[in-house]
């Protein structure tokens, strides 16, 4: 039986218009940095400030701690301008799912690789409250490494007592979220709101695919019951 859903939040239950790309991929090149589409794509859903330590370098930018500052200023900054200037919106159906599954017994927990003032900012915008919209979070600047390592997962974990990795599902629409879903040992769960395909998500290896993340209270009953199993074996 699954006692804790988490989510990944922009892409995934949130609608961002996809600005925090445009703001990360922004950030780098005015540095000076330059790759392609299918490099930038690895970095979606990776904590902020790592990905742009690394996109920087992949760009062709010989990058100190002075630049690395330096960007990530700019990305908190010019993020936290455009998401106060135009506030996310929660994706169709999100919220009536997450009360759903509370209502169901299930808890409900938030993972992001936003620092936790921008995450904090998003949940005012959309007055998200933890204890009533959901019942914990993780943000990517809280755990020694953000995804794709399973740090987040693990921290809501203990923070909401769940110790059975098989009571566990993830729910992520970048190959990130799928990676430390299954370093984690839990259920990994794609959905097709990002920037994914259903045969990428396949070949990452999630147990299920998802046309959008509202649709998990009902997906629950239909989970591979070797979904858990083949998630630890991926460990």
């Amino acid at each position: 039986m699954i006692e804790l859903a988490v989510f990944d939040m922009a892409g995934t239950t949130i609608d961002d218009r996809d600005e925090v790309y445009r703001v990360l991929r922004e950030a780098t090149e005015r540095e000076g940095a330059n790759y392609t589409d299918e490099v930038f794509q690895k970095w979606m859903g990776t904590e902020k400030r790592w990905a742009i330590e690394n996109l920087l370098r992949l760009g062709g930018v010989d990058v100190d701690d002075e630049l690395h500052e330096k960007t990530w200023e700019w990305f908190r900054q010019e993020l936290r301008r455009t998401y106060t200037d135009n506030p996310p919106k929660p994706l169709p159906g999100i919220e009536e799912a997450l009360t759903t599954l509370r209502e169901q017994g299930i808890k409900v927990a938030l993972t992001t690789g936003f620092a936790r003032e921008i995450a904090d900012l998003i949940f005012a915008s959309m007055g998200w409250e933890q204890g009533a919209t959901f019942d914990a979070s993780a943000c990517g600047d809280e755990v020694e490494a953000g995804r794709p390592a399973p740090d987040m997962i693990e921290k809501v974990m203990k923070d909401l007592g769940v110790e059975d990795t098989a009571a566990v599902v993830s729910v992520g629409d970048t190959s990130a979220d799928v990676q430390s879903a299954l370093r984690a040992g839990v259920t990994s769960v794609g959905v097709l709101t990002g920037h994914l395909s259903r045969k990428y998500f396949a070949i990452e290896g999630a147990h299920l695919v998802l046309d959008s993340a509202a649709e998990l209270p009902d997906a629950l009953a239909d989970l591979p019951s070797s979904a858990a199993i083949s998630a630890g074996a991926n460990q």
